[in-house]
């Protein structure tokens, strides 16, 4: 199925259950503040009896130290870090010397977005392009403009990376999102009934994704 699908945010044992259960590519967790939260030994016990080789894991930091990702990374089965913050191109340069593992960066839309995607050249292995909300880097459930999209689709197709498109993508709207062909979804609080990730919402956007591709494929 494509584009590709990362489903984030997960927090608790039902929410790893559920995800792994999908047909998600990529399931995220959130180690940093924020009400999604997770710690190294929750995650230890949601992962122990789940085949992680079937799904990418992706940790999520903001703003983090490069010691303490090392330290997360080398505990779990992590496949795949996301820096959401405002970390530097050296700072992923390092991250990603130390850890050995591919770097997502997120990209919050603004007007000088494309020029700061630009500045990790050669450094980033996928971007994540999020709205800002507040003091909040994620997960707020709020879009921003889509007619965006092809720009910095674009920018990851000179780069030669995906970009996965995330803020507010729900069942109910992803076909307008899928209409500009993404390389990838990320979908955080679109698929959480009560705070907690909902098995109908996520087999809705399953099903909705999945009829699109179909329906492009003929």
């Amino acid at each position: 199925m494509y584009p590709l699908l990362k489903l984030c945010g997960n927090h608790s044992s039902d929410d790893t259950k559920l995800v792994f259960s999908s047909t998600a590519d990529y399931v995220g967790f959130v180690f940093a503040q924020s009400k999604r939260q997770v710690s190294v030994d929750q995650l230890k016990r949601w992962l122990k009896d789940r085949k992680t080789e079937e799904k990418k894991v992706v940790a999520l930091f903001v703003n983090e130290s490069v010691e303490t990702i090392k330290e997360v990374v080398s505990t779990l089965p992590i496949d795949i870090i996301q820096c959401h913050g405002s970390e530097s191109a050296e700072q992923l340069r390092e991250v990603k010397s130390v850890t050995g593992l591919p770097i997502w960066k997120a990209i919050h839309h603004n007007e000088q977005a494309i020029n700061t995607m630009s500045s990790y050249t050669g450094i980033v292995d996928g971007y994540i392009v999020d709205c800002k909300v507040g003091n909040q880097w994620g997960g707020t459930g709020v879009s921003f403009d889509w007619n965006y999209i092809p720009n910095y689709l674009a920018e990851g197709k000179v780069q030669g990376v995906p970009v996965f498109i995330a803020g507010g993508i729900n069942p109910s709207n992803i076909k307008k999102v899928l209409r500009y062909k993404p390389d990838g979804i990320d979908v955080s609080s679109g698929i959480e009934e009560e705070g907690r990730k909902s098995r109908k919402l996520i087999a809705e956007l399953e099903e909705r994704m999945n009829r699109h591709d179909n329906s492009t494929s003929r």
